[in-house]
């Protein structure tokens, strides 16, 4: 028996440099073996002579730290091994202690003591915690929005679902045989081929699945879901596994449709009623054309109002018109446009104004000599933003005006600035800029058609345009276009 509590002691010692207690006691615990922890551990509590043979039965029956040992020790020496916890305040933070009860025994098997071992794993639960929290968190922004992410083994073909897809599909957890050909026939009919076509050739080409399907479920109601994808290969360069993500976007496509159906419904209704409309406009104009004019001051007035009312309606349907040919331009005809040629016409276009305002307009294009579009939208675009820094200009002052290109990996940058009165620019202001008939201040005379102009022109490029001013400095618009081959 000696040999073995010598045993149990030498054990003991291999682990004195660990936080950790560990500690051993015989039959009538008495304490056999111990290591430094232990030791300070007993120390905390009161007990400041720590010695073999001491009985451990007071400090069990206590209740402080070592509470939990009195039954696990019970149960260790009648051969239940056994683990307990204990949450224990230290310094004001709660801490938890895991405490394992070992039984020892000799060579005829009777017990002869108990090992005892302590762990602080308050981190390791505060990690379980957070991680069953951040498993919470993302199950609930799965439910929200409408996505479930999955995981394919491609050698097993074996499919992980999230719950979230299970209900997106509106499939049963356990009863549903996840494989990719069971998921393909979830697919519209239609779209099947499309799907397996486009996934095939991103394991082969190593590239990311990125599309859009319909799925047919049970109930014969059609969904739209947005599947993104990328595959997974061995250190042999074979393909493994594929993961991705998987979003219900029916509402959004539905919307979508919604809104090109409208704007066709629209888009007919305005050509029929300027249509209808071009007849009786053109009469109009005729009959004010062969009016004697001189003989009645009034009727003549009132002949020049109805003129200019007759004219104006004349030229909003003409921008009306232009507007819907903007918007379906055919990308088709688009060719590399050189932004040196470009300002050579508009000179051309922009010279007495220029001259009348003495205007100054520099311009540097060494960072992109050129964008993908037509020509004739371009001219238009910067014809319409240099007059428009001439027309807003200070009084007194000559405009000056830059215009520069820039370019990144994947864009060509176009920027617009003035020296002009600026204004005091809210996000209400800026999206009225661009609207139909809308201009940045009453001080000048116009119609505010040119922005509106522009950003559809930038737009039907697959452009964008924002704007950026300030009172009495000037103002700033900047226009980023996708950057192409060409450019």
């Amino acid at each position: 028996m000696q040999h073995k509590h010598v045993l149990i002691h030498n054990k003991v010692e291999i682990v004195e440099d660990r936080e950790d207690a560990v500690w051993a006691m015989d039959e009538n615990y008495r304490l056999t073996a111990f290591n430094l922890s232990f030791k300070k551990r007993m120390e905390q509590d009161g007990w400041t002579m720590v010695e073999r043979g001491m009985d451990l039965k007071e400090v069990y029956k206590a209740g402080k730290f070592f509470g939990p040992c009195d039954k696990g020790c019970q149960q260790a020496l009648q051969l239940f091994p056994t683990t307990s916890r204990l949450t224990h305040d230290e310094n004001g933070r709660l801490h938890v202690h895991e405490f394992t009860f070992q039984p020892f025994m000799d060579t005829e098997g009777d017990v002869k003591g108990c090992c005892i071992w302590q762990k602080d794993i308050t981190r390791e639960e505060e990690n379980k915690e957070r991680l069953l929290e951040s498993q919470l968190r993302y199950r609930e922004a799965q439910e929200i929005t409408d996505f479930g992410h999955w995981n394919w083994d491609l050698r097993e073909d074996k499919i992980q679902w999230s719950n979230q897809l299970f209900r997106m599909f509106e499939r049963e957890p356990g009863e549903f045989n996840t494989t990719f050909d069971a998921t393909v026939k979830i697919v519209h009919p239609e779209d099947r081929q499309v799907l397996i076509d486009d996934v095939d050739r991103c394991i082969k080409e190593n590239k990311i699945h990125d599309m859009v399907f319909r799925v047919l479920l049970d109930n014969g109601t059609i969904r739209y879901m947005h599947q993104k994808g990328r595959p997974y290969y061995d250190e042999n360069g074979m393909p493994y596994r594929m993961s991705g993500t998987t979003q219900d976007v029916t509402k959004d496509v539905l919307a979508n449709q919604q809104i090109v159906e409208q704007n066709h419904e629209l888009q007919n209704f305005v050509r029929i009623i300027s249509h209808n409309l071009r007849g009786p406009i053109s009469n109009l104009l005729m009959l004010s054309k062969i009016y004697e004019w001189g003989k009645d001051e009034m009727n003549d007035d009132i002949l020049k109002k109805i003129e200019l009312t007759t004219e104006a309606l004349d030229q909003t349907i003409k921008d009306l018109h232009l507007s819907l040919s903007l918007k379906s331009a055919d990308k088709e005809m688009f060719r590399e446009v050189l932004l040196k040629d470009v300002m050579k016409d508009v000179d051309g276009l922009l010279s007495e104004e220029i001259i009348k305002n003495r205007a100054t307009v520099n311009t540097d294009f060494s960072g992109a000599e050129a964008i993908f579009g037509t020509k004739s939208y371009v001219v238009n675009i910067f014809y319409n933003l240099i007059l428009n820094a001439i027309n807003y200009s200070k009084e007194d002052v000559p405009p000056i005006i830059q215009v520069n290109s820039e370019q990144s990996i994947d864009s060509v940058v176009l920027k617009f600035t003035d020296n002009g009165i600026g204004m005091e620019l809210t996000p209400e202001k800026e999206r009225k800029i661009f609207d139909m008939y809308g201009r940045l201040s009453g001080a000048t005379e116009g119609k505010g058609f040119g922005l509106y102009l522009v950003k559809t022109q930038v737009e039907a490029m697959d452009g964008k345009i924002e704007v950026t001013s300030e009172k009495g400095v000037g103002t700033t618009f900047t226009i980023t276009f996708a950057k192409t081959a060409l450019t």
